[in-house]
């Protein structure tokens, strides 16, 4: 019986170490400020969404008020990306995005989205991606991530659908929601990070350098209200 019972334990420990490695939103009551490290993600130019956290169904969450506006909340991660991190968290939208069109430039919006930035060394990208993400970085941000997955709240198309950003082949869209998912109803999700970047990029990452959850609405001018509850990142 002991043996059962040591084997049971090894067996077990495992999961009992896995660590989230996101700090809960707040610290504090929930209608407090975030806490470190997040902080806001806004989009140079544009007007940035509102940003709060509040308390919904007897738990602390994120809201997200996006009127002919862009904007998230951002947690910066040094992780190693060749490790099976599983991203799960919980959102729902209030309302659906009329004029929206997916991975489209005039309707690239989405009433809830989540950002992994991904970390890849540069010879691993195609010459002309490396060069417009070195004058990206150069004139607009250091820090901007070589790859980035991008979970999205879609109005029209269906769960599983991806393609690249309108705007960057840097960025893999996945549609995890569609047009049959109910309003106002939470939503659980789940993913193998390791293996979507493989999926949308050909290798797993060298570093996994933060997570987003956002919503945005500045190319249609329609408005988006959206809720996030319980990040977790686990290996």
């Amino acid at each position: 019986m002991r043996r059962i019972g040591l084997l049971a334990a090894l067996l077990l420990a495992p999961l009992a170490q896995a660590e989230n490695v996101l700090n809960p939103w707040t610290a504090g009551p929930p209608a407090g400020e975030w806490s470190t490290p997040w902080k806001l993600a806004d989009i140079p130019k544009l007007k940035p969404s509102v940003r709060t956290l509040v308390e919904l169904d007897g738990q602390p969450v994120l809201q997200i008020k996006a009127d002919a506006a862009a904007g998230g909340l951002l947690h910066p991660l040094d992780l190693p990306g060749d490790q099976p991190w599983q991203l799960s968290w919980q959102w729902r939208t209030e309302q659906a995005l009329d004029q929206a069109r997916f991975a489209t430039r005039e309707g690239d919006d989405y009433a809830a989205r989540v950002y992994v930035l991904l970390d890849y060394p540069l010879d691993s990208l195609s010459f002309a991606t490396r060069q417009k993400l070195r004058l990206a970085r150069t004139f607009f941000d250091p820090d901007l991530p070589a790859a980035t997955l991008s979970y999205v709240w879609d109005n029209r198309a269906a769960p599983g659908t991806h393609a690249r950003s309108a705007y960057t082949d840097t960025v893999e869209m996945l549609v995890l929601r569609g047009p049959e998912a109910p309003l106002g109803q939470w939503q659980r999700e789940s993913r193998d990070l390791r293996a979507d970047a493989i999926a949308a990029f050909g290798s797993a990452p060298r570093k996994i350098l933060g997570v987003v959850f956002a919503a945005d609405s500045d190319n249609t001018g329609e408005s988006a209200h959206s809720y996030f509850a319980a990040p977790q990142l686990q290996r």
